[in-house]
């Protein structure tokens, strides 16, 4: 055989198998299954992502305006022209969920959340003291923290795709990908299984819980979700860990009929939950990610509980279990 019977050879089947498993950017993973895992990067929403806390932190906020959702949360803008959705909770459970929910993400390799930090509005430090009297009128106190996620503009209200509007059937498998579907349904896959490991109700299991009363919710916007370009956003996550452990079992129904209308998951996210759950202490991991990036988290909000723990580490369990589920079914 000739050199160039040879090269011809190599090139020609390197050709094929870059035909059969790339598609556009996105691609089955072959080495573990054929047709279930996607192979695709969950890329964050900023490029400034790992940089907010302490960018925000140098900032002096120069306005306080209604905005960013109900009750005392509002839209500050800092000197710069940089503007974050202030979340302010007397709840403690809800804003240790927004948090703990946050740094869990990240864990999970899961970056569709914008990126947030903590401050404490005492008007009397540098920060606040430009917008004392907004401040004051929002009733927010010096000594509890406020939540500042990046606001992020022009984005838009997300429906469920066509696949997943019958929750109760077959869901998302397989045969459903294309090269134009695999990254939205690799989104779709981390937001149904981010719900169910954090225990939110207050997105997709919401509407599996109303749908009793209104019929067509399925055809409506998907609360706290929306889109920016191509990105998913997951919004307002403060019901996770907490308080949607308390009240699960009201809801535990519709978390599973959730997690079941996917059978495809982007492979950097199992990768992710196959090493958590090798991790000796998933809850002592959590801590410490929360203790690196924002320890006021830990200083002026309780601890997270041993049952928590113990209920997260569950819940990622479960979801393991249907992803293993999944691939004996689809296999070649």
């Amino acid at each position: 055989m000739s050199l160039i019977h040879i090269v011809i050879t190599v090139y020609t089947s390197l050709l094929c198998v870059m035909m059969e498993v790339k598609v556009t950017g996105a691609y089955v993973d072959s080495k573990v299954s054929p047709s279930v895992y996607i192979n695709s990067s969950s890329e964050p929403l900023s490029a400034d992502e790992g940089q907010w806390a302490g960018h925000v932190a140098q900032l002096v906020a120069v306005k306080v305006q209604t905005g960013c959702g109900r009750m005392q949360n509002r839209l500050v803008t800092f000197e710069d022209g940089t503007k974050a959705c202030a979340r302010y909770r007397v709840n403690s459970n809800l804003m240790q969920g927004e948090i703990y929910s946050y740094f869990l993400a990240q864990l999970l390799g899961i970056k569709n959340l914008p990126p947030l930090a903590l401050a404490l509005p005492d008007i009397n430090t540098r920060q606040w003291s430009r917008v004392a009297d907004a401040v004051l009128q929002s009733q927010w106190q010096a000594d509890k923290l406020i939540i500042l996620t990046k606001y992020i503009s022009n984005i838009n209200e997300v429906v469920l795709p066509q696949k997943l509007k019958g929750l109760l059937k077959d869901g998302v498998t397989p045969k459903d990908l294309t090269q134009n579907n695999m990254e939205l349904y690799a989104q779709w896959s981390d937001l149904i299984i981010f719900d169910y490991i954090i225990g939110n109700m207050d997105r997709l299991v919401n509407s599996l819980h109303n749908q009793q009363w209104n019929s067509e919710i399925m055809d409506m916007p998907v609360h706290n979700l929306a889109r920016k370009d191509n990105s998913l956003l997951f919004l307002d996550n403060e019901d996770g860990l907490f308080h949607g452990y308390r009240i699960m079992n009201r809801y535990s129904q519709y978390h599973e009929q959730s997690l079941h209308t996917v059978c495809v998951f982007r492979a950097s996210t199992v990768s992710h939950i196959e090493r958590l759950l090798q991790a000796n202490d998933l809850g002592q991991m959590l801590i410490d990610v929360v203790q690196k990036h924002e320890p006021k988290a830990l200083k002026y909000l309780p601890r997270i509980s041993n049952k928590t723990m113990d209920t997260l580490t569950q819940r990622i369990s479960n979801v393991m279990e249907h992803i293993r589920i999944c691939e004996q079914q689809y296999s070649s």
